[in-house]
């Protein structure tokens, strides 16, 4: 068989526009081009014609090619046609009603494409010549079709006989295809189900409408849960009555299982709202995920309250995968992200296409911790990443709210010891002036009335503590580093300075609440001076006297500790009897009789609000020294 000659093709070309597809056409092998100005110039030699249609431009009139194609159809009505539109838009409406009108007219193929795609031009001009062939039948491109596509396809007649299916389709039966024709469902799935899908194709039959998107359960042969989208239309003969069905069906096994794992991660994240503390917290969201396949291995490690390191808070577990990962775990909370880490130990925490097949995934949990998954032997995939971020958010929001009842619970413990002070302390010298005022009614003496002016005195000062207590004592704001000298220097202003000498030691720099600082300073100088030169206690808890005038000045030192972690108030007055050195921060206690009970109570509660610790010991001079440590110096 002799090889065709190559195909001649002219274009008319009155201005250039056409040039893109003349480039096109004389880059293709067996093809050869001819240009002209107008459709009179045809050669009688053309087997297909390219016509231009164009709009105006501010440089070039507007080219009509039907006006062209109407000439060329008097002269050559044998030539077959291509019409190219150049620049008439490139919106679907716009192509859509260009290709109508080159329909309309008679010409063979209408061409919108862009011309910086050579072989579509070559293969549309071919196709209007009627030199291009598919290189397979109609029978077999629905072969390739039905061996090729990826979901189930098959076509039914009107009693539910497979005519043709997909390869797809047989795999799932373990048929091939030509062996699943002329078998129904009832061969295939439970008799039940069969019945059920007769049914149902018969009504889709009778109704002429199809069905969409109806997902399916089912059990395949080997006995596991499978889903199925479900698509099925009627199909008709020749005048238009229904004789089967032709229908789709994709594998939705994935996506129901995942959705089933989500609803399993939020359901069970229920028992969390009911964990009462952080530990089991913890050992809860353990028990969630080892009920969930796409959760094997979880640990969370918390913050210590003591130490501030982080802690697997599972025991049960073992601490394996914080052991493994425990560096991850600091570094994840560090950055307060996401952290990735491989098999090989490298990290990442940019988009998770920056991971290559991590190996366990660290999420932080706010400021309580990190939330660790790992799935083993595997890699953690997305999905398994996203089951963890929804179980980690749960872990997150129960950490908060066993904080704030925590939180609650210590308010509530305040609010019942400020009750049992205002019942009792205040109580008692409003009970004095109570009575002495009876007195002075009767007799009007003036140590009556002194009576009253102390306990007016005393209630004033037991009030102003209280107020302390309650809006400060606890609340720490904003931490900036602070000159311990100039908080010594600010606190000694506040105190009765003929009774205080106040000495400072090479003092640093200390993270803290200025104002806080401040008033711990103040509550530790007040302390020296009424206890240490008022000669009201001794080592073994006896009075002494200090001098006729109501006691001697007191020397205050303040310096830094040893460790640079702290610092010292150091004072010469008589000291604390070791016995009571742990009592001298409760609430209330006080061995003076002028005392509160109150000022020690406060330097340990601001302490702890920064997070430091504070102890009292026996200075070189034989007084009180307090020591402030765990702060954060520069």
């Amino acid at each position: 068989m002799s090889e065709p000659d190559p195909l001649a093709v002219t274009c008319v070309d009155p201005d250039g526009r056409l040039d893109p597809v003349v480039a096109a056409l004389r880059g293709a092998d067996d093809v050869v081009v001819t240009t002209v100005e107008t459709v009179a110039d045809v050669p009688a030699t053309a087997d297909c014609c390219v016509l231009l249609h164009a709009p105006a431009t501010a440089s070039l009139p507007a080219v009509d090619a039907f006006a062209q194609l109407d000439a060329l159809t008097d002269a050559r009505p044998d030539v077959p046609v291509a019409i190219y539109g150049h620049d008439i838009g490139s919106m679907a409406t716009t192509t859509r009603a260009f290709t109508h009108r080159v329909v309309e007219s008679g010409a063979d193929v209408a061409m919108t494409m862009t011309a910086d795609r050579p072989e579509l031009v070559v293969r549309r001009v071919e196709q209007a010549a009627g030199r291009e062939t598919h290189f397979q039948s109609d029978p077999d491109l629905l072969d390739s079709l039905l061996d090729s596509f990826p979901h189930q396809l098959f076509v039914k007649d009107d009693v539910g006989r497979f005519v043709d299916t997909s390869a797809v389709t047989a795999s799932e039966y373990d048929f091939d295809r030509d062996e699943l024709v002329g078998l129904t469902d009832y061969e295939l799935l439970p008799h039940d189900l069969a019945e059920d899908l007769y049914a149902e194709e018969q009504r889709i039959m009778a109704a002429g409408e199809p069905m969409l998107h109806k997902v399916e359960h089912y059990v395949d042969i080997e006995g596991r849960s499978r889903w199925v989208n479900t698509a099925k239309a009627p199909r008709f003969d020749a005048d238009g009555d229904p004789i089967g069905i032709v229908g789709s069906a994709r594998d939705v096994t994935d996506e129901k299982r995942q959705e089933h794992m989500v609803r399993a991660v939020h359901e069970a994240s229920r028992d969390l709202v009911r964990a009462g503390d952080r530990t089991e917290i913890g050992e809860v969201t353990v028990a969630i995920a080892e009920d969930i396949p796409a959760l094997p291995r979880v640990q969370v490690a918390l913050v210590d309250a003591d130490s501030g390191d982080l802690r697997p808070v599972d025991p049960d577990d073992g601490g394996q995968i914080y052991d493994q990962y425990a560096g991850w775990y600091d570094r994840a909370f560090d950055r307060g992200e996401t952290l990735f880490v491989t098999a090989g130990g490298a990290d990442a925490t940019a988009e998770w296409t920056a991971v290559d097949e991590p190996a366990a995934a660290l999420i932080p949990v706010g400021d309580h911790g990190v939330f660790g998954v790992t799935t083993g032997e595997g890699t953690v995939d997305e999905f398994t990443l996203d089951l963890a971020d929804i179980l980690a958010a749960n872990v997150e929001a129960a950490l908060d709210r066993a904080e704030r009842e925590r939180e609650l619970e210590r308010q509530n413990e305040r609010l019942e010891e400020f009750a049992s002070i205002v019942s009792h302390d205040l109580r008692n010298p409003l009970t004095v002036a109570d009575a002495y005022a009876e007195l002075a009614r009767d007799d009007p003496q003036p140590e009556h009335f002194d009576k009253i002016d102390d306990a007016l005195d005393r209630m004033a000062q037991l009030t102003e503590e209280l107020l302390t207590l309650a809006k400060k004592g606890q609340a720490v704001g904003e931490t900036t580093p602070v000159q311990l000298e100039a908080a010594v220097d600010e606190a000694r202003n506040s105190v009765d300075a003929d009774r205080l000498a106040v000495r400072t030691v090479d003092l640093g720099t200390v993270e803290a609440d200025d104002s806080r600082l401040v008033e711990l300073l103040e509550n530790l100088l007040r302390n020296a001076v009424e206890h240490g030169a008022t000669g009201t206690r001794t080592p073994a808890g006896d009075a002494v006297e200090h001098g006729d005038d109501g006691g001697d000045a007191v020397t205050v030192t303040v310096g830094m500790l040893p460790d640079g972690e702290g610092f010292y108030v150091a004072d010469d007055g008589p000291g604390i009897a070791e016995s009571e050195r742990e009592k001298v921060f409760e609430m209330g206690y006080t061995d003076s009789e002028d005392g509160t009970g109150y000022g020690l109570y406060i330097v340990k509660t601001i302490a702890e609000a920064h997070g430091w610790s504070v102890a009292v010991t026996e200075s070189d001079a034989g007084g009180a020294r307090f020591e402030v440590s765990d702060v954060a110096g520069h």
